[in-house]
């Protein structure tokens, strides 16, 4: 009698469980939100971009390049850095920086969770110490506002 009462609830379950089973397949399933905001910290080999969008569509973007030398004594790195506030249009910000004769235009296109950058022009125009470059695709690493020092 106990066992035929276990078999009969176990039966029970077993079909409730079907009965439900249709409607937890047909369920809508929540896709991730995208942000929209490019506000955070990008990350590409040892190179980062901190970016803070701004009002009226806006964005300041702080690089910090680095190139690294082995030394026999010594590790040095090269390094190359910018600090700009420039417009974003369609998700995608223009930079232009000139140190000499010919412009370095840097092209920053924001994607979900990464940026692509890419140099154009004179790498010396960047102002950049040897062999450091910002081209690339820095993947997000946080979605906070950075700290960024006052213009």
């Amino acid at each position: 009698m106990k066992r035929s009462l276990q078999t009969s609830f176990v039966l029970s379950l077993l079909f409730v469980g079907l009965s439900h089973a249709d409607s937890f397949a047909n369920q809508k399933v929540k896709k991730p939100v995208q942000t929209v905001s490019v506000t955070g910290t990008y990350k590409y080999v040892l190179n980062s971009l901190e970016v803070l969008e701004l009002p009226d569509h806006k964005v300041r973007v702080s690089f910090a390049g680095f190139w690294p030398n082995d030394r026999k004594r010594a590790e040095t790195r090269n390094v190359g850095t910018f600090d700009e506030t420039v417009p974003l249009i369609d998700r995608s910000a223009t930079l232009k920086i000139q140190f000499g004769d010919d412009p370095c235009v840097i092209t920053l296109q924001f994607r979900s969770n990464k940026v692509i950058v890419s140099q154009e022009g004179s790498i010396l125009g960047c102002g950049f110490g040897f062999n450091v470059e910002p081209d690339g695709t820095y993947v997000k690493t946080s979605s906070r506002p950075p700290r960024l020092p006052p213009l």
